[in-house]
């Protein structure tokens, strides 16, 4: 019943897409014939080209920052609220509704070097500082950080929470990047300290190189002292040699205070990724390899994600492999997962995954669903 009204309404919005496009070729051609003329010059024909595209820039600003708040280039308020079911095959774990994320972030530049970042986390038990830093920026080329942000380790611990193609983080990501299964704990992939970063070698519109360096306390974020007197050293170097694509290796040489009874141990990653978007694909692998003390760490992911509606409706499938001892050959788990992201709009979008969990040695039924709502402004 309702298959003519959308035909017509797509006919309707293509007929007005084409006579949008067609004023815009009827103007410039107009340009055009007012210079043959010697109605206009060359330079007053240009001053109009401009004055229109400053005014298309300013409507193509005012609705991307709809669904914000900004005073000026001092303050920009924006946030994130992530609202999850989880549905448990294991019979001793409770399918349950969450929070998974309640954010603030209140950032801004003081001066055209001067900027600054408060990301604040509500949800959960408490509130948390989850970025709190001021920048100096000299150029493109070089930026200094001081304060608290993410460690420059990981591709997929580097992407925001809400850009990421699935509900959770992968494996070895979660266990050597600061996260929910670190020795340390969980620190959102952040910690505090000092940190140099920028882009060189531009090429077209797009750098070469992207760089960062770190020094950090190790002890993780919103901590308001060290646990021991060493820092830790992170590191990251990305490569573009195409549009689209980042080939990055990146390194954390540190010590951490853990382990039963508590004592400062050695805490180093490695780790090599990819990335790469064409149109509606993109493509992404990462492996890294950690030591905690005497035992060795390592894993690796790979997915894929496709748009087959485009920015409505995308299909992602991933392989996730972790090994938590290499010295024990019979420890690896390997998860299959397969999402759905449904995006209505710029801002809100739904996402629905389903992992198989198989572990090497006893099978655990502990499959699990996931279905996260979000919206950002």
């Amino acid at each position: 019943m309702k298959l003519p009204y959308v035909i017509r309404t797509v006919i309707l919005l293509s007929a007005l897409f084409s006579a949008l496009a067609s004023k815009a070729q009827q103007n410039e051609d107009l340009l055009n014939l007012l210079i043959k003329k010697n109605v206009l010059s060359q330079q007053e024909a240009d001053s109009i080209r401009a004055d229109q595209a400053i005014k298309e820039q300013a409507k193509k600003d005012k609705a991307a920052n709809q669904h914000g708040i900004s005073i000026g280039k001092a303050l920009q308020i924006s946030g994130l609220i992530q609202a999850r079911y989880q549905g448990f095959e294991q019979s001793t774990v409770n399918n349950t509704f969450d929070l998974r994320r309640v954010r603030l972030d209140l950032r801004g530049n003081i001066t055209d070097s001067w900027s600054y970042d408060i990301y604040t986390e509500f949800g959960g038990p408490g509130v948390k500082l989850v970025d709190a830093f001021v920048a100096y920026r000299v150029g493109d080329y070089l930026k200094f950080s001081a304060g608290q942000f993410k460690i420059p380790f990981s591709i997929e611990s580097l992407t925001s929470d809400s850009q990421l193609e699935f509900s959770d983080r992968s494996q070895v990501v979660e266990a050597l990047v600061s996260r929910s299964k670190d020795v340390i704990g969980n620190s959102n992939g952040r910690d505090i300290g000092i940190q140099v970063n920028g882009s060189f070698a531009k090429i077209d519109d797009f750098y070469l190189f992207d760089y960062s360096l770190g020094l950090f306390n190790g002890a993780g974020y919103d901590i308001t002292t060290d646990n021991n007197n060493h820092k830790d050293i992170s590191g990251r170097l990305s490569i573009h040699p195409v549009k689209n694509l980042s080939v990055s290796a990146d390194f954390y040489n540190g010590q951490g205070y853990y382990g039963t009874p508590a004592a400062n141990q050695k805490r180093n990653r490695t780790g090599v990724d990819a990335r790469y978007v064409w149109k509606a694909l993109s493509l992404t692998a990462e492996y890294d390899k950690g030591t905690d003390g005497n035992i060795k760490r390592s894993g690796w992911y790979g997915q894929a994600a496709y748009f087959i509606l485009p920015k409505h409706l995308q299909l992602a499938a991933k392989y996730d492999t972790y090994d938590p001892t290499q010295t024990s050959l019979t420890d690896r788990t390997n998860w299959y997962t397969g999402g759905v992201n449904y995006y209505f709009n710029d801002w809100t979008r739904l996402t629905v995954d389903y992992t198989i969990r198989h572990e090497q040695t006893t099978q655990v039924k502990n499959n699990l669903l996931n279905a996260q709502l979000q919206i950002v402004f």
